[in-house]
């Protein structure tokens, strides 16, 4: 019998906000998912930007492949959703929440769609934010504007002041456990996308009733300072000052530690609620009898800087914090002895890993690998020497050590030696005695953009000389 899968995705969220990770956050049942699966804690994202690091998870292709390189570009219409290929396997898929396709003409490949491209209440007259179904939503419950739903805390952070079955992300939830209880179906393998807004700003958490797990004077704080923007690119000090660059205009010049603290405990808060409505879908999940029989594939799309190196949100940046991400998988089995994983994979590999649960081969031209050898018994897992990453005009690679972010047309990059320094401080570009470790890690990046070209697996020619 082939599997249902269930694919969780959460927005923005860093790598370190689970509690198996990070014992100030509070995720009680994504923890208890982690005991009962897979915890991979060298997952990556493909960029540091909503759409194209979606965009890569549905087409299962790198964003400088798909066509969407870029916040500001969509996927085109010929580009194939590994969701329409589940379709052609006999699967009904739905998805719930954020998608981001934008004016994308592609065929996203869902047989049911409510898709809620907002991170809180939208515009409340814009054609399109104002009628999503969550929209539709607070309008019926007689809100009418944003202002009788949150105020703000700080710079950065709100608090919620409204019933927390308002808040978008427990509507998400709520839409989730509505489908699997009434619109799942019967006698068909199913896929759902459950995709949460959050924890991405506008950081709303604060108020909500998870925020009672937490005490300001216990959020941690970042390991990295401002003062180590002195050794990197020029661009990461100007928007730290303007904001500009990022989708959410978070100018975090002159972060003081109450912000920081403040806005972390909104985040962190924000994140246990997404949590809790995580454990109500998968409890009725169990109570449909579908559990032992499902897929669960939980990450996000690519973290935040949430105060480190005095920076707030994203933007075209390689940084681990940006490009690290939780990922999860429950296999669809019962009684699996749990276990964490310290392989380099990628949330582009879910596209591959759902076509292989379901039975379908997986395209030549994905990026994507299969985990599912992480838990079938006596299959060759996949294993990556390096982990490539990509953002507008940059690339980058890394291995057990360093890494290496490549600038195009630029006389500067990046260089860490990540076993001595995973936080990133010390820039070692510049730095004589790493020299040949950078030139090892260009051709190691050479190699790897040689290889992503379309058919380079190919021969030169039928009995050419090997090179």
């Amino acid at each position: 019998m082939r599997p249902n899968i269930l694919f969780i995705m959460t927005d923005e969220q860093r790598f370190d906000t689970l509690g198996t990770v990070n014992s100030a956050v509070r995720t009680p049942h994504l923890d208890q998912l982690a005991r009962e699966g897979i915890s991979f804690t060298r997952a990556y994202t493909t960029n540091p930007s909503c759409v194209p690091a979606r965009a890569a998870i549905i087409t299962g292709r790198y964003p400088s492949k798909c066509g969407a390189p870029t916040y500001i570009t969509h996927l085109p219409p010929h580009e194939v959703t590994f969701t329409s290929l589940l379709q052609q396997q006999g699967y009904y898929t739905a998805v719930l929440g954020k998608q981001h396709f934008g004016d994308s003409l592609i065929d996203r490949g869902y047989d049911y769609a409510d898709i809620i491209d907002l991170h809180g209440p939208g515009d409340w007259d814009i054609e399109g934010e104002s009628e999503t179904s969550y929209m539709k939503f607070l309008k019926a419950e007689g809100f009418t504007r944003t202002s009788q739903l949150s105020e703000r805390v700080n710079r950065y952070s709100q608090r919620w002041i409204a019933e927390a079955r308002y808040h978008i992300d427990d509507y998400i939830g709520e839409l989730g456990k509505s489908w699997l209880r009434h619109q799942r179906p019967k006698g068909q393998p199913w896929y759902c996308c459950l995709s949460f807004p959050g924890p991405h700003m506008p950081f709303d958490g604060a108020g909500l009733p998870q925020e009672t797990g937490y005490r300001l004077e216990d959020i941690d704080l970042p390991l990295t300072e401002e003062s180590d923007l002195d050794s990197k690119p020029p661009h990461f000090r100007q928007q730290l000052v303007t904001g500009q660059g990022n989708p959410g205009g978070a100018m975090a010049n002159g972060m003081t530690k109450q912000e920081l603290r403040e806005t972390r405990l909104s985040y962190y808060a924000n994140m246990s609620l997404i949590d809790q409505k995580i454990g109500e879908v998968i409890t009725e999940l169990k109570a449909a009898g579908e559990y032992d029989n499902t897929l669960i594939l939980f990450t996000s799309d690519h973290g935040e800087y949430m105060g480190d190196f005095g920076m707030m949100g994203k933007g075209q940046y390689l940084s681990e914090v940006l490009m690290r991400v939780p990922l999860l998988i429950k296999p669809p089995v019962s009684g699996f002895t749990s276990r964490t994983e310290e392989a380099f994979v990628s949330n582009l590999d879910i596209a591959a890993t759902c076509l292989s649960a379901a039975g379908a081969q997986v395209p030549g031209n994905m990026d994507s690998v299969d985990l599912s050898p992480f838990w079938k018994p006596g299959a060759e897992r996949p294993v990556k020497d390096i982990v490539y990453l990509e953002a507008g005009d940059l690339r980058a690679v890394r291995n057990e050590s360093w890494k290496l972010v490549y600038y195009r047309g630029r006389p500067y990059g990046e260089l860490y030696h990540l076993k001595e320094d995973p936080w990133e401080r010390h820039n070692l570009w510049e730095n004589a005695s790493a020299s040949g470790v950078k030139e090892q890690l260009k051709s190691l990046l050479m190699d790897e953009l040689l290889a992503l070209g379309e058919r380079s697996h190919m021969p030169w020619n039928d009995k050419a000389p090997q090179i």
